[in-house]
């Protein structure tokens, strides 16, 4: 008997439709890919215990080689994936966390068997996704837009073969035929069924919101890759210039949401490892691929770090507002309160709209 086919691990950043790709792929009568598990996390903890200093290869002490230790992490995390699968009927497993896409190598040496698709989207639209759902600042999310896709094309280059690149914009625009393409490259049969994972998540009982607040319900809506040009302000388009070169390898124009006329090099569809290492090539004295950190910091910039500072408080301020906090307050107050005053003031932070999370 054949071996069933190895993991699909779907990577990308936060906000470029991996959701709603895990959905679709999850909706294949071979392929079950579930919520995030950030299981990476737990193995890399696994291997360099954080914190102690005989922590990094600690397995060592007991005569264990990493590609020994590597086995076992693979047999324990795969049997847990195997399992989720086995339970729905399905051969093969997959899995979808945004922040793996730093891990892409180590996954692919553990994990030998495993494909990767890397599903990338407009800089625009990461961008705002990220403004209204997470509070980043604009030019903030354009940094981690960048970062993590300078990884992901650094990593997608180095797989040849085992790795495809999929642009966001085409899958909700194109449809069957990207979809047919995917399904190709992954060895798996055509089935209509991935034209339809609302149907299909909603009867097989899944959760009706996602992570990233994705609604599993909803088909898919191609005016979703042009609607958050309605939402730039002037300074988000001269903030759009600063990506025009990875934005441009990746076939995007930075200020312009349209990819029906694609320009002649832009990327189409599917595009393996190989022939992006080709690109990359290509591009290299028009775009340097060595990733900055998002999160860094020009050497002295007090003025930016304090409106970070300020951008981060005024984010707390809003969480602390919502009234699932200011119910966990009331109930702490009542909690360690015995008291009618105790009560009262529970009640007054229940009722306050503006409760800045400060008792």
């Amino acid at each position: 008997m054949n071996a069933p086919p190895g993991p699909v691990f779907v990577v990308g950043s936060m906000r470029s439709g991996s959701t709603l790709l895990r959905l679709i792929l999850d909706s294949h009568p071979h392929i079950a890919i579930g919520a995030e598990t950030g299981f990476m996390g737990g193995l890399r903890a696994a291997k360099d215990i954080p914190r102690w200093k005989f922590g990094k290869g600690w397995y060592e002490r007991l005569g264990w080689t990493e590609a020994e230790f590597d086995a076992r992490l693979r047999e324990f995390y795969a049997g847990l994936f195997q399992r989720f699968a086995a339970e729905q009927g399905k051969p093969r497993w997959g899995e979808k966390t945004p922040f793996h896409t730093e891990y892409i190598a180590e996954m692919s040496r553990i994990f030998p068997d495993a494909v990767f698709v890397g599903l990338v989207r407009h800089p625009g639209a990461v961008a705002s996704s990220l403004r209204a759902t997470f509070h980043y600042g604009f030019g903030e999310a354009l940094a981690y837009w960048s970062d993590t896709n300078l990884r992901l094309v650094r990593s997608g280059s180095e797989l040849a073969d085992r790795f495809v690149l999929l642009r966001y914009e085409d899958l909700v625009l194109e449809g069957e035929p990207v979809l047919r393409d995917l399904l190709a490259w992954l060895g798996e049969p055509w089935h209509p069924d991935v034209l339809e994972h609302h149907r299909v998540q909603r009867e097989k009982g899944a959760p009706r919101a996602a992570e990233g607040r994705t609604i599993t319900r909803d088909p898919v809506d191609a005016d979703r890759a042009v609607q958050w040009v309605r939402e730039l302000t002037e300074p988000d388009r001269h903030a759009l210039d600063g990506v025009t070169a990875l934005a441009g390898f990746l076939g995007y124009q930075p200020r312009d949401p349209d990819l029906r006329e694609r320009p002649s090099e832009g990327v189409r569809w599917l595009v393996d490892g190989v022939e992006l290492a080709r690109r990359r090539l290509r591009w290299q004295d028009r775009l340097s691929f060595d990733a900055r950190p998002a999160t860094a910091l020009p050497e002295g910039d007090a003025e930016e770090l304090a409106a970070r500072v300020a951008h981060l408080e005024g984010v707390l301020a809003r969480v602390r507002s919502r009234r699932a906090v200011r119910v966990a307050d009331a109930m702490r107050t009542v909690q360690h309160g015995r008291s009618l005053d105790d009560v009262r003031r529970a009640w007054t932070l229940l009722r306050s709209p503006r409760y800045d999370g400060r008792a």
